[in-house]
């Protein structure tokens, strides 16, 4: 049975007031601009919110891994019970000419050679982006067989871009003769002036990585890190140049979804930051800069603060995950991808959002342990699509049918930024 009027109100303007309430932890701690949040929401985790809810997400990587992500997270994102005194300041915050001045303080067309390591699932979406944009690009990875596999997908990969009227195919081949892969390390970054890691999420992996690349990469080449767990400092410090190491945070797939979060280091120069973020919006990205060294950076804490309150709304008995994965994609969730919470708040008017946050901050979930709901499904094996039970039963038709549906709406919404 579908949820009334009234009941629906409320578990909206929950989830809603814990995206906004860690938001702006966010800002008020010096972390991003109100801007940079909005930017993440509306290019990254807020199209993907458009189509699917926190629980049918979630249960596409599975709730083991969910469970490490949000277990490192909950000890540190938003418990606030009070609105801050900051508010009206911060909503009036906007981007400005930021993008404008990045620009005029580099020359992304200085990158011109591309060197990515690791093939997989990110590497071969990060490699096709470059190669697409005119760079050349040198992918490496363990074996022949992985390369070839990563070349098969950014074919594939390129041919979806067409769909948006970004590409035609003769940009298809033109983009994958830009490409071209190797085995040998130091072959592959012998000449890049940028460097992309793209391997599996294992720091002492990474930190080899970075050691090897930069005895091998040339003096002025910028090294970056696509990791979604570790800080640039864990990695910058197996280098005698952390001052050229920064973290470029993708979201999968990193071809459709525009934003990505540029993550300062401890040691990262101004003239890195700015490098960096000047190329990225040369080749069509939306980059949002997280000014100091902040576990999750933007989008999984908002993703988390999400899900805390999504569980806390199922446990008390409120909605079913069925019922909050519906009103998210069919409420607000179809706003995020052209507002953030932000733009939202300012369109709304400081009134009405301090009404919101009043209304709804002391009945926020301020729990720092894992949700019994998310540790019961680990208990019992049942963590989404790999094991087809979890939340949702899954099968490989209706799975495939989900995530084709996921691609094809990200695919309408890239259409829709040309």
């Amino acid at each position: 049975m579908p949820l009334g009027d009234e009941a629906a109100a409320m578990v909206s303007g929950r989830l809603q007031t814990a995206l906004l309430r860690e938001s702006l932890a966010l800002v008020e701690g010096g972390t991003a601009t109100p801007g940079d949040v909005d930017i993440v929401v509306t290019t990254t985790i807020g199209r993907r919110l458009a189509v699917g809810g926190p629980f049918e997400i979630w249960e596409q990587i599975g709730w083991d891994l969910v469970q490490v992500i949000a277990g490192a997270l909950l000890k540190d994102i938003s418990n606030a019970v009070e609105t801050p005194e900051s508010l009206e300041s911060t909503l009036h915050q906007t981007v400005g000419d930021r993008a404008t001045r990045v620009l005029a303080g580099a020359d992304p067309g200085l990158i011109r050679n591309v060197a990515v390591i690791g093939a997989g699932l990110m590497g071969h979406g990060i490699s096709l982006e470059f190669a697409a944009s005119g760079r050349s690009v040198r992918l490496h990875d363990l074996s022949a067989e992985l390369l070839d596999d990563a070349m098969n997908r950014a074919d594939v990969g390129l041919r979806a871009l067409t769909r948006t009227g970004r590409f035609s195919a003769s940009d298809v081949n033109a983009s994958l003769d830009q490409m071209r892969t190797t085995t040998r390390l130091a072959d592959c970054v012998g000449s890049a002036d940028l460097v992309v890691e793209a391997a599996s999420e294992n720091l002492a992996l990474k930190k080899k990585i970075f050691e090897q690349v930069d005895v091998s990469a040339p003096a002025h080449a910028i090294l970056v890190s696509n990791t979604s767990t570790f800080l640039p400092s864990a990695y910058a410090s197996s280098t005698k140049r952390p001052e050229q190491v920064v973290g470029v945070h993708y979201y999968n797939p990193p071809y459709l979804l525009p934003g990505v979060e540029i993550i300062r280091g401890p040691e990262t120069s101004d003239q890195t930051a700015t490098t960096v973020v000047a190329l990225y919006t040369s080749i069509g990205k939306k980059p949002a800069v997280i000014q100091k060294e902040i576990q999750g950076f933007i989008g999984n804490r908002l993703q988390v603060a999400l899900l805390r309150e999504a569980m806390s709304i199922v446990e008390s008995g409120i909605a079913t995950a069925f019922e909050v994965d519906e009103l998210v994609r069919t409420t607000f969730g179809k706003d995020l991808p052209s507002a953030g919470p932000f733009e939202r708040a300012r369109s709304a008017g400081v009134h009405a959002t301090m009404e919101l946050l009043e209304e709804n901050l002391s009945k926020l979930s301020n729990c720092r342990e894992l949700p019994d709901l998310l540790c019961q499904r680990v208990e019992s094996g049942e963590l989404g699509v790999k094991t087809g039970k979890g939340f949702y039963d899954w099968t490989p038709e209706s799975t495939e049918a989900w995530r084709e549906n996921m691609a094809n709406s990200l695919l309408e919404m890239a259409a829709r930024d040309k």
